[in-house]
C-alpha cells in the first residue's frame, strides 16, 4: 500500500493540488480562523483570570485581524508570484509555522489551562494543526523543506506570533479610536 491509502480522503484531495496551489489555502485557512475567534475575544480577554491578553474590543479586534488576513494573503501572493523561490515558499511556510505554534501557544494551552474557551480553538484543532502536519510533511517528501528548515521557522514563530499580535493590535486600538 502506498503512502495515499493511509490518508483520509480528504488528505488524497490535498495530494493532487500542485504545492503552490495548495499554499493559497494558508491565509483562506488563517481567515477563517481569524472570523471564529472576532466575535468572542473581548468577552474572553475580560474573563481571564489573569492578564495574559490585553482587554481589547471585538472592533479593535476585527481591525487588527483584518489587518493580519490581508496582510497573510499579500505575503502569500508576494511569495508565489513575485519572490524567487525557495524564498517565496519558506516566507508562506512561516506563516504557516506561526499559525500551528498559535494553535498551542495560546489556544490550547489557554483552554487547558483556564479551562476557559479560547476562541479560534475549533479551527485551530480542526484545520489549524492538521493542514499544517499534512504541508510541512508534504515539503519534505517534495524535497521543497529541509529538517533544519523547519526548526528554524520554529524557533522564529512565537516572536514572530508576538510581534504581529502587537503591531496589529495596536493597529487595531488606533484605528478604532477605542481607548480601551
Amino acid at each position: 500500500m502506498g503512502r495515499s491509502s493511509f490518508l483520509p480522503a480528504k488528505m488524497q484531495l490535498l495530494d493532487s493540488i500542485s504545492f503552490d496551489r495548495l499554499l493559497w489555502l494558508v491565509p483562506f485557512f488563517f481567515m477563517f480562523h481569524n472570523m471564529e475567534e472576532a466575535p468572542f475575544m473581548e468577552n474572553w480577554s475580560t474573563r481571564l483570570p489573569l492578564k495574559i491578553h490585553p482587554t481589547i474590543t471585538t472592533k479593535q479586534f476585527v481591525i487588527a485581524v483584518t489587518i493580519l488576513t490581508l496582510g497573510g494573503f499579500a505575503l502569500t501572493f508576494l511569495g508565489l508570484e513575485l519572490l524567487p523561490q525557495p524564498i517565496g515558499f519558506l516566507m508562506i511556510l512561516g506563516i504557516q509555522m506561526v499559525l500551528a505554534f498559535n494553535a498551542f501557544v495560546p489556544h490550547l494551552l489557554t483552554t487547558i489551562r483556564f479551562r476557559l474557551y479560547s476562541p479560534g480553538l475549533v479551527t485551530a484543532l480542526l484545520i489549524t494543526l492538521p493542514f499544517s502536519f499534512y504541508i510541512f510533511r508534504r515539503a519534505l517528501t517534495e524535497n521543497l523543506l529541509t529538517w533544519t528548515q523547519i526548526w528554524i521557522l520554529l524557533a522564529i514563530a512565537p516572536f514572530a506570533m508576538v510581534a504581529f499580535a502587537y503591531a496589529s493590535l495596536q493597529a487595531g486600538k488606533a484605528l478604532s479610536q477605542d481607548s480601551r
